[in-house]
């Protein structure tokens, strides 16, 4: 099948195919006239591309896995394969406890402006500055 094809039966656009051939991670063979020929082979790599890249592997991973898959055993592969997993398990619990530490402080700095008072006077930016404040001094 041709690019066009892949591109739309996998919603990869044919810009980034060309790109992981490039790489050396996706090798399409030519047809006599030139044009890049995929079979259902190319299609199964690209959905291990897709599926790595959603783990969070950068195409240098992957295009070491592929590698490994290509040309070594699966004890190799397993080898590896779970340091990188380990690796973005860490990176995404720390994620998790910054997006948790925000969470905290945006709660906290709204329950603050909720405590101040309704008024038709001008705003006093106390309340609005102290819910702020008392963020960043938290984060420091």
């Amino acid at each position: 099948m041709k690019i066009s094809e892949v591109s739309e039966r996998t919603g990869v656009p044919a810009s980034t195919l060309r790109y992981y051939e490039r790489l050396g991670i996706l090798a399409a063979d030519r047809s006599p006239n030139g044009y890049r020929d995929f079979d259902e082979g190319h299609l199964e790599r690209l959905d291990f591309i897709t599926a790595a890249k959603r783990l969070g592997l950068e195409l240098p991973e992957i295009r070491r896995l592929i590698e490994l898959v290509d040309d070594g055993t699966c004890t190799g592969v397993k080898a590896t394969l779970q340091p990188l997993l380990a690796e973005q398990i860490a990176a995404v619990e720390q994620q998790l406890r910054s997006l948790t530490r925000l969470q905290d402080q945006l709660r906290q700095a709204r329950d603050h402006v909720d405590g101040c008072p309704d008024s038709d006077e001008p705003c006093r930016s106390e309340c609005a500055f102290r819910a702020f404040a008392g963020t960043a001094a938290q984060q420091g």
